[in-house]
């Protein structure tokens, strides 16, 4: 009895383990770099409200970048079969939520629960790939043959060495100086337009691609089914061999593009906040001119 408790004690162990790694292989990364992001976006949209003022911001960028970011939760909504009840894609005069998505599902679907997550963090995957579209479109510049050329490989192996890590990042900066030089060179300088349409895109899109507390919250919820559903999983097939893990390590090495896009989002975000800073700080030494007093 003892050892058959031992055996079973092991085996849940091992199952455990390879959901943990599993987790962190396809969803630590993604987690991660979805967090950092919202905090720049966030950071960005709180500068953009104090240099424009709200009504300006909204009306002139932020209405874009809102429809964005209620597309991503409607897209993932009907991918993952939820009933949209209601879609509000900009409605400034409405409240605090400047737009929503109304959506149910049924709570004994395993595909439609976890769905929950893909759609919390939908307006930052739907954000990233419009983002990869507008520099395609424009500059014929292709952000994931990019990545390829200077062999960025963002995936979980790369925290095995400090090493790797120092020779993934100088790979990424060599990327992203890479994108910033096709977009600002002297051949596109003669169509402004598209420079124009760029800077005004990404920073609409780009300033807004942030989670609410509710994205958050549904995420979460999607999140924990999914990591029930996995752990059984491993229960019924880890005597067979760890290939969950192996089919998890190729799907992510294939994700390098796409995590290197949001990177590159992050550092267009980094410009434009260190832009709108910069405009604020003037505004405020003219307005402290301004209000004090004249001395004789």
């Amino acid at each position: 009895m003892k050892e058959t408790l031992k055996t079973t004690g092991e085996y849940l162990l091992k199952a455990s383990l390879a959901t943990v790694i599993q987790l962190f292989v396809l969803l630590g990364l993604l987690l991660l770099l979805s967090f950092i992001m919202n905090f720049i976006a966030r950071k960005n949209e709180e500068l953009s409200y104090k240099v424009l003022g709200q009504k300006v911001y909204l009306y002139l960028f932020g209405w874009l970048g809102t429809a964005v970011h209620e597309l991503g939760h409607a897209i993932f909504a009907v991918l993952f079969a939820h009933k949209i009840s209601e879609i509000k894609l900009f409605t400034p005069s409405s409240g605090k939520s400047l737009g929503h998505v109304k959506h149910s599902y049924k709570s004994g679907n395993p595909y439609q629960t976890v769905g929950n997550f893909f759609i919390g963090i939908g307006p930052i995957l739907l954000g990233t790939c419009l983002l990869w579209l507008v520099v395609l479109l424009l500059f014929d510049l292709n952000i994931f043959r990019i990545a390829g050329k200077h062999d960025v490989e963002i995936n979980s192996h790369i925290f095995t060495s400090i090493e790797l890590v120092k020779t993934t990042f100088a790979n990424i900066g060599k990327g992203v100086w890479e994108c910033f030089e096709t977009i600002f060179s002297e051949n596109n300088k003669n169509e402004w337009w598209k420079l124009v349409l760029f800077i005004y895109l990404f920073y609409s899109i780009g300033s807004s691609v942030t989670l609410s507390s509710s994205d958050i919250k549904g995420a979460s919820r999607g999140f924990f089914y999914f990591v029930i559903l996995l752990l059984l999983f491993n229960i019924a097939t880890i005597w067979n061999g760890d290939i969950t893990t192996r089919f998890f390590e190729n799907t992510s090495n294939r994700m390098s593009g796409f995590y290197f896009l949001i990177v590159l989002s992050m550092a267009l975000n980094l410009v434009f906040i260190v832009i709108l800073w910069f405009i604020g700080v003037i505004i405020e030494l003219v307005a402290g001119k301004k209000s004090a007093p004249n001395s004789k």
